[in-house]
């Protein structure tokens, strides 16, 4: 059976490796390294599922097709829309983008509650 990656595999690897990271960067594990490792493997997943986020909205389709209708003309030399026909750039990206999200999300979840244990236990 092939093995899949969901967003809960992923994020328990990430969480796995952060605290890998952790015991060979700093040699201890603390709440405060915690959060500070698990951020930037948060930070990472959010914009790639952000960025996904805005294009799959549909913002940038009017852009997209303008640039592209642009590039035809320029290259064809025609200045007419009888030909020309140019998938919405939304419907390109999909959903790919929620798996991200997700991962991120959990990742942030993470080092917020680990900050807040900072806070509560350590200081």
């Amino acid at each position: 059976m092939k093995q899949k990656f969901t967003p809960i595999r992923v994020f328990m690897i990430v969480i796995v490796l952060c605290v890998l990271l952790e015991l060979i960067m700093y040699k201890e594990i603390s709440f405060y390294h915690t959060t500070n490792i698990t951020f930037y493997g948060a930070s990472f997943f959010l914009i790639i599922g952000l960025f996904g986020a805005s294009l799959s909205s549909g913002f940038f389709d009017f852009f997209h097709f303008s640039m592209r209708k642009a590039a035809f003309n320029i290259r064809k030399g025609r200045h007419s829309d009888d030909e020309f026909h140019v998938k919405p750039l939304s419907k390109v990206v999909g959903n790919g983008f929620s798996f991200y999200l997700k991962v991120g999300s959990g990742l942030l979840l993470v080092c917020i509650l680990t900050l807040i244990a900072f806070y509560l236990f350590e200081r």
